[in-house]
């Protein structure tokens, strides 16, 4: 895992599908593998991506002999169903694949990306000083500002509220961009917001910041909330591609951690973060490990607090790897 510093549903929407297959960047033709085609990919804005575009721009992935295309798609939670017709690897989540599977789309990782550890932190709930909130559990009765209700951090913030004593109906839900998080806190908006970096560094940057910790870290030690996944069929078949991704991801990590201020700037550029954010980024731990042990751990969350009743195999999910 590297030592650089930081950072649920499904749904097959038409419009996301025909968007990933015409937008993007980079290379050329359609899906490919070992046969020498393009491989699509598709990610968020967030921090966890970085080794990607990294690898991308410091010709890791050409020295694999592997050409790739970039997509922006904010909804991960959508992609799972575009494996195949418009994506050959996509970011994911844990609970993503748990529920793409259960839903008979057979999923696998690749790759891993980022892992919370004590000492770097991707997620906060943070709240106001002026809300009075210095712990979890009073947050009954506020007003909690969220990226969305569908990601892995969510998931997490509803097991850390279960595990309080919290009822998870006595906090009133608001959607609120990242960008906006810090000023939302600061106006009284919201009383506190859960965060995820590159965001939660800008908000914990303001003297108003009152960080009760991270969701992730509720759950487990040490826990992975990203992934890379793709077709269990097309991995099967393009297994040196999939070991040629991985090396690149691993080289890029290696690359951050020695240069973390150029690293910052391909961050910036395309997530297209504003000076003001980037400054303030402190870069997550990442790693290509896949680590089946994070998918125990979501699975037990999904089914405690998602009300996830699937029979899902982990082993399949992550390849050699038992349950």
């Amino acid at each position: 895992m590297s030592k650089s510093r930081l950072t649920a549903g499904l749904a097959t929407s038409l419009l996301v599908l025909t968007l990933a297959a015409c937008g993007g960047e980079g290379g050329s033709g359609g899906g490919g593998g070992d046969d020498g085609g393009t491989i699509r990919i598709a990610h968020n804005s967030n921090a966890a991506n970085l080794p990607a575009r990294i690898a991308k721009e410091q010709g890791y992935f050409k020295d694999e002999g592997i050409d790739v295309k970039f997509t922006l798609v904010e909804n991960i939670a959508t992609l799972p169903p575009a494996l195949g017709k418009s994506f050959e690897i996509v970011q994911t989540a844990p609970t993503n694949m748990i529920s793409a599977s259960n839903q008979g789309i057979p999923m696998v990782a690749v790759s891993g990306a980022t892992v919370d550890t004590k000492d770097n932190p991707t997620a906060s709930v943070i709240a106001s000083k002026k809300s009075g909130i210095k712990s979890i559990k009073d947050l009954k009765g506020g007003k909690l500002g969220v990226l969305n209700e569908t990601g892995t951090l969510h998931t997490a913030v509803k097991y850390w509220l279960k595990e309080a004593g919290v009822p998870e109906d006595s906090v009133k839900i608001v959607q609120v961009d990242g960008p906006a998080m810090a000023d939302q806190l600061a106006a009284g908006q919201v009383d506190a917001v859960e965060t995820i970096a590159p965001f939660r560094s800008t908000v914990l940057a303001k003297g108003n910041a009152v960080d009760l910790g991270d969701p992730y870290l509720q759950m487990a030690p040490e826990l992975g909330a990203m992934l890379w996944g793709a077709q269990r069929q097309w991995a099967e078949k393009n297994a040196e591609t999939v070991s040629g991704f991985r090396t690149a991801i691993a080289k890029a990590i290696k690359h951050i951690d020695e240069h973390e201020k150029e690293s910052l700037e391909v961050l910036q550029d395309y997530a297209g973060l504003p000076d003001a954010v980037i400054k303030d980024t402190v870069l997550p731990a990442y790693t290509s490990e896949s680590r089946p042990q994070d998918l125990k751990v979501w699975l037990k969350a999904m089914r405690e607090v998602e009300n996830f009743n699937g029979d899902v195999k982990l082993s399949d999910l992550v390849p050699d790897e038992g349950d």
